[in-house]
């Protein structure tokens, strides 16, 4: 339980400013203040950026091993990012899984800093 529980606060951070994220996203596009093709460029460095926060965050509640904490919490966020898009109808293609994997590769990242920054301290 101790572990589900160090995942839990670094799930919620990141799909709460997700959602943050795409509000405004999606309220500057509808304006027209930001064409499509900066929405898909922003969004994707953006969310490649919440991936290694979570990462980070799950990293520092860790003793060693941040990779692992960072595939932990990565590897479930694209599970479910992968079980909406079966909801929704949309297949997985290539593109697709080659987006995931570098989702997955930031989040391990993210957790390799995690856990240095936490022994430096």
């Amino acid at each position: 339980m101790e572990k589900i529980k160090r995942y839990i606060k670094p799930i919620i951070y990141f799909y709460v400013t997700l959602l943050s994220y795409l509000i405004v996203i999606t309220i500057l596009n509808y304006f027209n203040v930001i064409s499509y093709k900066s929405v898909s460029l922003i969004s994707f460095i953006v969310i490649i950026l919440l991936f290694m926060m979570v990462g980070f965050m799950a990293a520092l509640k860790s003793n060693k091993k941040g990779y692992i904490n960072g595939l932990i919490i990565g590897g479930f966020n694209i599970v479910l990012f992968l079980f909406l898009a079966f909801i929704l109808g949309t297949h997985p293609k290539l593109n697709i899984l080659i987006y995931f994997l570098i989702l997955l590769l930031s989040s391990t990242i993210g957790g390799m800093f995690g856990i240095n920054y936490k022994n430096k301290e």
